[in-house]
């Protein structure tokens, strides 16, 4: 099936109260196992890129292994440029054949934030390409991109309502308390603060910082509008794990395709978990 954005497949979510994983992959290997669980479990599928990824394989490599394994699916597969602030990365993946972009200009002054993320919206739209945006800044370290706690801070439901009239973006991702990495205590996720923005738009909203969250937050975010949930530090626990558990359990082994298979075993495992839990099984029309 050819590759499409996140649009369609993310406001069917929202209308019927589950979400779809965006999973951010490391190499050829960790794609594979995103849709190949996906494909298993007959569920629509977010495919999700860093900046610091792209650049370590480039776009090229990225797009030519996405289209391969699409090509052969008949799931609807998206491929997603994940927390970007610069605008020419996120121009280079829109001509680069990305379905979907997430402009991050959350550390700015709230109009400059706007200013932007209508840029992208007018740079994407044309082709097809979905937006996600970001007001309020979520904690913790993605790749390269870290906010201290200190400086992480909530969305305010009145700005969030004004950030949506003006920009036209496809997904929100609004701060609500979740944070990226590991987290070191027990999960503050502010529920009347997501509800709230809920009810302002029947816009799909993101949950970031999926990885480590329970069942029971899982549930009640998707039950207020969270459609997307992003999963990538997880995913990187399984990328490593995999490779050293096999080699504590054979350490006199030097056959690298059985390590490759080990750790792609590792990371569908885990995807499947998530894609159960999250309610996309079956969801493929």
């Amino acid at each position: 099936m050819p590759l499409t954005n996140m649009t369609d497949m993310l406001r069917a979510a929202r209308s019927e109260k589950y979400a779809v994983g965006a999973f951010n992959i490391l190499d050829f290997n960790s794609m594979r196992a995103v849709i190949e669980a996906a494909e298993d479990l007959e569920s629509p599928v977010i495919v999700q890129t860093s900046e610091k990824t792209v650049k370590l394989w480039g776009f090229r490599s990225i797009m030519n292994w996405i289209r391969d394994l699409a090509d052969k699916t008949n799931i609807p597969v998206a491929i997603h440029l994940d927390h970007c602030k610069n605008i020419d990365f996120i121009k280079a993946c829109i001509d680069s054949g990305w379905t979907s972009v997430m402009i991050d200009a959350s550390s700015l002054p709230f109009e400059k934030n706007i200013e932007l993320s209508r840029k992208v919206v007018e740079m994407a739209h044309p082709y097809g390409i979905s937006v996600e945006a970001e007001l309020g800044e979520i904690g913790g370290v993605e790749d390269d991109i870290a906010v201290e706690e200190k400086d992480a801070h909530m969305v305010n439901p009145q700005k969030a309502k004004v950030f949506l009239e003006e920009v036209n973006m496809d997904c929100f991702a609004p701060a609500i308390g979740t944070a990226h990495g590991i987290y070191k205590g027990e999960p503050r996720v502010d529920f009347d603060r997501l509800k709230e923005i809920s009810h302002i738009s029947q816009i799909p909203l993101a949950l970031h910082g999926g990885t480590g969250l329970s069942e029971a937050v899982f549930k009640r975010s998707i039950a207020l509008g969270c459609a997307k949930i992003n999963i990538s530090t997880q995913l990187k626990y399984a990328f490593i794990d995999g490779f050293v558990n096999y080699h504590k359990d054979y350490p006199d082994e030097y056959n690298p395709l059985n390590v490759i298979n080990a750790q792609f075993s590792d990371l569908k495992e885990v995807i499947l978990e998530n894609i159960k839990l999250f309610g996309s099984a079956k969801k493929v029309n």
